[in-house]
């Protein structure tokens, strides 16, 4: 709960405190020299693979765990010329979370489900740069990590205890950003960092079945295991030179004068191509630490779509944006079950794969105010809402696990037997910097923080005519960031990409419809590429 309270106000602190310029870009070149203080707000992914001490899988060992973060960061650095180079500490609060199975390597046992929980990251690294202008600093930094984590491994089907290990790792680091002087001794900066890491891990006690398909189940003992990570973090942040401009005024808003005293209007639209998943974890009524009786996991892959577009900037600062989108993709849906009872045969670990038609639609609007606001750069506060609907049908059906199991005899491709539609509301804090590098060349980003995400689901296994609604409450982290390049004053090319990701924290299924409700976790991803054009609309002159 700390967590989440910390992301919260970090999101809104960071754009309505430490961007704020005191004064008008200043004349004299920036002075990158000296000690400076400041937050970061974005996201982070971490993928862990597990090693697994008892054969290749056959479907798993990898965790992804999304999630937002947000912290601090001192350092100091000294400028030569165009060179500019120092050490920076940084401290990250986190609430990472993901889940997958782990140890499936035979379908005659019973593996487990892997679930991960980071709170906490910092970095020490050494810092070096070229200015591309006196204000524009392009960065690398490398230097050492350090990484919070807790890993639960649970053997499914209520079979056993868990194993529970947490703790602090060291690793390594390497980043690089971008950042850009705003005047007052104030800096924005966008930054990406990979940290690489590696944690303990043990295979709890489990079973297998020795003689299938009807044998008894024997105790399979715990083993020691592994896990190896890499961390992905993108972050928006501002940092604060000491001696260059008035403290004071940290929480003052800011308006160059000589700025447009009428309307801008930006529209455009994009094409985008992209990668999802969405996976839901089935638990066991009564039981605990996660133990599973089913997974469905459904990654769509080489998604296509389109979206449109827009941003309004009154002459009060006042910002409305939205975008409104939809894309379709081919991919594959795996049914993990443990611990089934088939015809006469007792089935530790069932896995089948579908193929699947993936359809989304989406859309977000925000209002904010341009709280500081100068000739080449906005900072704009925002509160949003964001929806995005998943449409999933799974068809056919091969087995790839148990081999007396269903499925075993494929379902060919052109029989629906299983469909996932949902759709999750959220709401949006956050914040939109854009940032004029050249006379041509601009940067837009924005981090939004989803503390109220809620989804609504229906299930229904066609071929079992089961229909199963479900629910649940939960968070989420969004972030987007674009280059674009201005063709004519009005018209602009861009590349960028988006990261969305949103889970449940509570949620339950209705099982059949029939009241008998099971405990569920829903985890949504989707990466975009974005290429789009756009086209600027404006009224009114300089103030």
């Amino acid at each position: 709960m700390a967590g989440r309270a910390g992301t919260l106000f970090f999101t809104l602190l960071l754009p309505m405190g430490l961007a704020a310029p005191v004064a008008a870009e200043p004349a004299v070149p920036f002075d990158w020299t000296g000690f400076y203080l400041g937050y970061h707000t974005g996201g982070a992914l971490d993928l862990a693979d597990v090693s697994d001490p008892f054969g290749a899988p056959i479907f798993g060992d990898e965790v992804r765990s999304p999630g937002p973060i947000h912290g601090g960061q001192i350092g100091y650095s000294w400028q030569s010329g165009s060179f500019v180079y120092g050490l920076e500490a940084e401290a990250s609060l986190a609430d990472l979370e993901g889940s997958n199975s782990c140890f499936a390597y035979s379908g005659f046992y019973i593996s487990a489900n892997c679930r991960r929980k980071i709170d906490a990251m910092g970095t020490l690294t050494a810092r070096a740069g070229f200015l591309l202008d006196s204000d524009t600093l392009l960065y690398g930094k490398a230097g050492l990590a350090l990484v919070h984590s807790e890993t639960t491994t649970t053997p499914n089907a209520n079979l056993a205890s868990a194993v529970r290990e947490s703790g602090t790792d060291l690793g390594w680091t390497v980043g690089a950003g971008l950042e850009r002087a705003i005047g007052g001794g104030w800096s924005l900066k966008g930054e990406y960092a990979y940290l690489s890491y590696d944690a303990a891990l043990s295979a709890p006690v489990s079973a297998a079945q020795p003689a299938p398909p009807a044998g008894p189940f024997a105790i399979v003992t715990g083993s020691p295991s592994g896990i190896s990570s890499d961390l992905h973090q993108v972050k928006l942040g501002a940092n604060y030179r000491f001696g260059q401009g008035d403290a004071t005024s940290l929480f003052r808003p800011s308006r160059e004068p000589g700025l447009p005293n009428g309307y801008s209007l930006e529209v455009g639209a994009r094409y985008t191509y992209g990668w999802g998943q969405f996976h839901k974890d089935l638990g066991i009524q009564g039981a605990g630490d996660y133990t599973l009786a089913s997974r469905l996991t459904y990654e769509n892959t080489d998604s296509n779509g389109g979206e449109v577009f827009a941003r309004l900037d009154t002459p009060s600062g006042v910002m409305v944006k939205g975008v409104l989108g939809g894309a379709t993709s081919g991919g594959k849906m795996n049914d993990e079950d443990w611990d089934l009872q088939f015809l006469t045969a007792a089935i530790p670990y069932s896995n089948t794969v579908s193929s699947v038609d993936n359809e989304i639609k989406y859309g977000t609007v925000d209002v904010g105010y341009a709280w500081w606001r100068g000739q080449r750069y906005s900072i704009a506060p925002f509160i949003g809402y964001s929806q995005f609907r998943q449409d999933m049908d799974g068809n056919g059906c091969r087995q790839i696990a148990n081999p007396n199991s269903d499925c075993a005899t494929e379902i060919p491709v052109s029989v629906l037997g299983i469909s996932e539609d949902d759709t999750w509301h959220a709401l949006r804090l956050g914040s939109a910097v854009q940032v004029d590098l050249t006379e041509r060349l601009s940067f837009a980003g924005e981090a939004a923080y989803l503390p109220y995400v809620d989804f609504d689901g229906i299930d229904d296994h066609v071929l079992r005519s089961l229909i199963s609604p479900e629910s649940g409450r939960g968070i989420g982290v969004q972030l987007e960031a674009t280059l674009s390049y201005a063709m004519t004053d009005a018209f602009s090319l861009g590349v960028g990409g988006r990261y969305w990701s949103m889970w449940t924290e509570t949620g339950n299924v209705n099982f059949g419809g029939l009241g008998y409700i099971i405990p569920m976790r829903y985890a949504s991803e989707q990466a975009q590429l974005l290429f789009q054009g756009s086209y600027r609309f404006s009224t009114g002159g300089g103030s």
